[in-house]
């Protein structure tokens, strides 16, 4: 006998409610899935920096545009525009070139302001420095202190001034900034025990030369003999061997010590120049003074 339409197994399922016929909210489809855990990213904020830096760029020639600075500012979430000031990519200040302040404020750019490691690696990786042009400079500092020798907080100091092979300079850089910002840096200048006052870590540069890279650590306080020393014995511990500055490849000096510094008015007590002041490597110190203080002229660098 034929089956009928009635002998055919059938699968019988439950009948949905009324209110189960709703679309389901559950995060498990694609796009709710995104949404949910980028919601969550933005909750989980970076973790803060014990101090907000500034990051500046000084470019020696502005008649043209670049993508460097673009593409800072499209990746860190605090990019914002700033008062300029002077400098250059070996630190002279601000009113000492031909071109004086107006020739500064022209070429250096506030980029970001950074104040969580999030922020620090955005900047750091979306600034290349292959990129960066021949006396170049880009400088990380504390928020309120602008990389100049004259600053009201860099006015006493000087700073540890490195010169690194090229091919060394941006993992060199990279340590150097994670000191900065780690405090490794300012825990090595810190003495609870000292009269005067307290010592800083300012800030750090970097500028480009012909064959090498500048990379300096400015403090504040630049009679702090043991603290000073206590930062170049920190850079030398915390460095792998490939990265270790050969002997006479660096040096220290006070700001006030340099040919074109010039006190801000209503300052007082700005050393001078002297013998015991400077804490060079080897005779760095001797070869300084007979080349004008100059530290190309001392190692060689052309322009």
């Amino acid at each position: 006998m034929a089956e009928t339409a009635n002998d055919t197994p059938q699968l019988r399922l439950p009948t949905l409610a009324a209110e189960d016929g709703t679309p389901t909210s559950s995060p498990a489809r694609g796009a709710e899935m995104k949404n949910f855990l980028q919601a969550r990213l933005q909750k989980n904020r970076a973790p803060p920096l014990k101090h907000t830096w500034d990051f500046y760029h000084d470019r020696q020639d502005r008649s043209h545009s670049t993508n460097l600075s673009n593409a800072v500012s499209s990746n860190s979430e605090s990019a914002s525009s700033s008062e300029h000031t002077g400098t250059n990519g070996s630190a002279t200040p601000a009113g000492k070139g031909a071109g004086g302040v107006a020739d500064y404020e022209a070429r250096l750019e506030h980029l970001a302001v950074i104040d969580d490691i999030r922020k620090f690696w955005n900047v750091f990786n979306n600034f290349p420095l292959t990129l960066l042009s021949l006396r170049d400079s880009i400088h990380l500092f504390h928020s309120g202190t602008k990389p100049v020798w004259e600053d009201p907080r860099n006015v006493h100091g000087g700073s540890w001034t490195f010169r690194v092979p090229k091919a060394h300079a941006e993992e060199f850089w990279k340590q150097i900034c994670l000191m900065a910002i780690g405090n490794t840096l300012q825990d090595a200048v810190e003495d609870p025990q000292r009269v005067r006052f307290q010592d800083d870590i300012c800030g750090v540069s970097l500028g480009v030369r012909f064959n090498s890279m500048l990379i300096q650590i400015w403090n504040r306080d630049g009679s702090h003999e043991a603290g000073v020393q206590r930062v170049l014995e920190t850079v030398l511990d915390g460095l792998a061997d490939e990265l270790q500055p050969r002997e006479g490849s660096y040096y220290y000096k006070k700001h006030s010590e340099h040919a074109g510094f010039s006190a801000p008015v209503g300052v007082a007590g700005s050393p001078t120049s002297t013998s015991s002041g400077s804490r060079p490597t080897s005779s760095m110190g001797q070869q300084l003074q007979e080349h004008g203080g100059s530290i190309d002229a001392v190692l060689g660098e052309g322009s």
